[in-house]
């Protein structure tokens, strides 16, 4: 159906066509009523005439138009008249970038910049549950602004049940939504929409690679020719162009487009949040994609928060200023568009005199925060400065003196202050944002739990966390770091596994009733069920949700790192490691994740070196000195792994170092060492709990077969931390899996 120059639909006056495609014709329109010109779309009229699929499509309209993002063409409305359907858009001027490729490939920073705010386009709308499902060039339209816009958004997926007609530009198959029945364009479906299979989000993340490969390289990914040899490459093949591009283009961003481009979805970025992340960090000015910033703006704004001094007059109060720190980083990394370092990087500077240029570069910002803390009685004075890394001029300093009680507000000023100096947008209206608690005295002890829980004492933690607690019971944020705490002292010993695990268990769903939808006790309840619930369907959903609702945080990244790597699942484990240790280039933990995962899979030289890594930041990280030791075991330098050992057992002086230190000396055949530490930890079990799992590796080598299997059975039954890992996948427990008893005890892993 054509419609002519004059035509009425409503309040809408035709005045011209724009362009037609699979999903209908376009004109531009006049809005009567707002005295604006729109862009009008014809429904097409097979879909019009399917009342169950219009009516999905009114529904899809109805979401879409509520997402109001600047990256998403807005819907303004949806009518009929005289049986014919029409979709209200705003209307945009531009070229799509289909328009733009006829004249060759874009420059890398066009094309990233192009990806980026097409994959926060994406991401706000996956955020509200809706699927675009047939990304491709023609769809993405380049404003005169410098601006993507993604047009029919969410609304491909209701096309019509029968296929439209093949275009040799753009075949595009049609597309009921449900399973077996294949729905996208040809040459940029993914491999899941390929087989007639249901797509998600990830489908998108795939055609978002496709685009982007074809930016950079000037051809499609996956063929011109027919469809069934589209699909097929899309099935089988690698894309085209990839070997040009390892060529031509930054490792980083090759990496990019490779892990879109995987042919399983969950071997893709997981999240549109995750791509928006992994291409932010190729657009700031430390990447290796590129020194300048993309496209015609400024560079990402981005800040170190140096540990803030403490200039009280009682030491002891330096867990004030820690927390004071702390809590400025969690505010500004609460802003849109500004790149924070992570507390763990920032902290690794602490006590510490370097050249601030000299810190910044290392951790690849462009200006620094820094400042002190005097705390007498209730009276409270900060001062705070931010330096431009560049030249060390002082951009902006200021000077507070309040009450205790007044701490809150100072950490808004503060983010206030810096948002309006490099130019960033307030994430809250007037910058606000609200206070964790309302009683200064329960913010205090929340500050002493979190400076023990850093410094991994963890009864010390709880106890503080739990007075904190007491003082306000709606504290989430002190119900989050109990669980965290119980967590680090079950791991370590010295608290019974089955007490850790209720008391972790109550205080993370007390935390998710105060604060549904929070990446902070998404993040906790993965923890808790790495630690004790061994459930990893949850565990991976919730850590996933954690970095959907946090993209620019290294923990979730880490923990799912761990998950993949402990299971053997190498190929998901390195990619988030490897994210992890770009957030957080100065955490010891950040840095060496992947040794867990390449320890797992046997790859022992891999993960030693890995783990050294790690150790060079800090030579007494308990988790590093462990792997270390397992893989010096497993490579037969018995005296390095007594050494780490040792090492690890005054370090942390734990039943979990000292049952590492039996396993060392069994290893290294000194017998009667082996079995004086089990007999200390024998004695040490009459005052104290010790989990059986701690002892399980030092008895595997001893051979004492009956006392290892009866230990497993109590690890499981008793929920000792990460029980699970040692039975199943820990290299000091091979010759246990070749007992007839292994598979019974396998079985209860799997309990409960």
């Amino acid at each position: 159906m054509t419609l002519g120059a004059g035509t009425k639909l409503g309040p809408y006056e035709i005045l011209a066509p724009l362009g037609a495609g699979g999903m209908g014709e376009v004109y531009r329109a006049h809005d009567s009523r707002l005295r604006r010109d729109v862009a009008l779309k014809l429904v097409p009229a097979v879909l019009a005439r399917n009342a169950d699929a219009l009516a999905r499509f009114e529904r899809e309209a109805q979401t879409v138009a509520a997402l109001s993002h600047p990256n998403i063409v807005a819907i303004f409305d949806v009518g009929r008249q005289e049986g014919v359907h029409y979709l209200v858009m705003e209307l945009v001027e531009g070229d799509t970038l289909r328009e733009r490729l006829s004249r060759g490939p874009l420059p890398t920073r066009t094309a990233v910049e192009v990806a980026l705010q097409a994959s926060r386009g994406l991401a706000a709308a996956h955020a509200k549950g809706v699927v675009h499902r047939d990304l491709k060039p023609e769809n993405l339209l380049l404003t005169g602004d410098h601006r993507v816009k993604i047009l029919d958004f969410g609304l491909a997926r209701q096309s019509a049940d029968t296929a439209v007609a093949d275009q040799e530009d753009s075949p595009t198959l049609s597309l009921r939504t449900e399973p077996g029945t294949l729905l996208g364009t040809v040459g940029y479906m993914s491999p899941e929409q390929a087989r007639g299979r249901v797509a998600d989000a990830r489908s998108d993340i795939f055609a978002m690679g496709a685009v982007l490969c074809e930016m950079l390289t000037g051809e499609r990914a996956f063929g011109t020719g027919s469809q069934a040899e589209a699909l097929s490459a899309i099935l089988r093949d690698e894309p085209r162009g990839m070997g040009r591009l390892e060529h031509d283009a930054p490792p980083a961003l090759v990496r990019v487009v490779g892990r879109c481009l995987q042919k399983s979805p969950d071997e893709r970025f997981q999240s549109a949040g995750d791509l928006v992340f992994a291409l932010e960090a190729l657009a700031t000015p430390s990447s290796a994609a590129s020194a300048q910033p993309l496209g015609a703006g400024a560079s990402v704004p981005s800040i170190a928060v140096l540990p803030f001094s403490n200039m009280s007059p009682d030491p002891d109060t330096e867990y004030f200023s820690d927390g004071m720190t702390e809590e400025i980083i969690n505010a500004l990394a609460q802003l849109p568009g500004l790149r924070v370092a992570a507390r763990t990087s920032s902290f690794a500077f602490k006590g510490k005199s370097q050249d601030l240029r000299e810190i910044a570069e290392k951790l690849g910002v462009s200006s620094v925060l820094e400042g002190s803390v005097r705390r007498a009685g209730s009276r409270l004075r900060i001062t705070a400065q931010l330096i431009d890394a560049k030249d060390g001029h002082h951009v902006w300093s200021e000077r507070y003196d309040r009450e205790v009680a007044d701490v809150f507000a100072i950490q808004d000023e503060i983010a206030e202050a810096i948002a309006g100096r490099l130019r960033v947008t307030l994430a809250a209206p007037q910058g606000r944002v609200e206070p964790p608690t309302r009683d200064p005295e329960a913010y205090d002890l929340y500050l002493k739990g979190r400076h023990f829980f850093n410094q991994r004492a963890a009864p010390q933690a709880i106890a503080h966390f739990e007075e904190a607690i007491a003082r306000d019971p709606d504290f989430a944020s002190a119900y989050t770091g109990l669980s965290d705490s119980y967590g680090i002292h079950a791991y370590r010993g010295g608290i019974d596994t089955r007490v850790a695990y209720a008391g972790a268990r109550a205080a993370v769903e007390r935390a998710r009733d105060l604060a549904p939808g929070s990446a902070e006790v998404n993040l906790s309840t993965g923890i808790l069920e790495h630690y004790f619930g061994w459930d990893f369907v949850t565990e991976e959903r919730e850590l996933s949700d954690a970095l959907r609702r946090s993209p620019r945080s290294a923990a979730p990244r880490y923990w799912l790192s761990l998950l993949h790597g402990l299971r053997g699942r190498l190929e998901e484990a390195l990619p988030l490691a490897r994210e992890a240790a770009h957030l957080e280039p100065l955490s010891p933990y950040a840095v060496s994740v992947s040794g867990w995962a390449l320890l797992t899979s046997r790859r022992f030289d891999e993960a030693s070196a890995e783990f050294r890594k790690g150790l060079e930041i800090d030579p007494n990280a308990a988790l590093h000195l462990e792997g270390l030791c397992r893989c010096q075991e497993a490579l037969g330098n018995t005296a390095g792994a007594v050494a780490t050992a040792e090492k690890l057992a005054a370090a942390t002086d734990s039943s979990f170092g000292m049952g590492t230190l039996a396993r060392a000396y069994a290893c290294a055949e000194r017998v009667e060492d082996a079995r004086r530490i089990l007999a200390q930890l024998g004695e040490r079990a009459k005052r104290e709990y010790v989990a059986p799992y701690h002892l399980l590796p030092a008895l595997v080598s001893l051979g004492d077969w009956d006392e290892a299997f009866h230990a497993g059975e109590r690890a499981c039954d008793e929920r000792n931390a990460l029980a699970w890992w040692g039975i199943l996948y820990d290299p000091a427990c091979d010759a246990l899996r070749k007992d007839a008893r292994f598979p019974a005890l396998v079985a209860r892993t799997r309990a409960g």
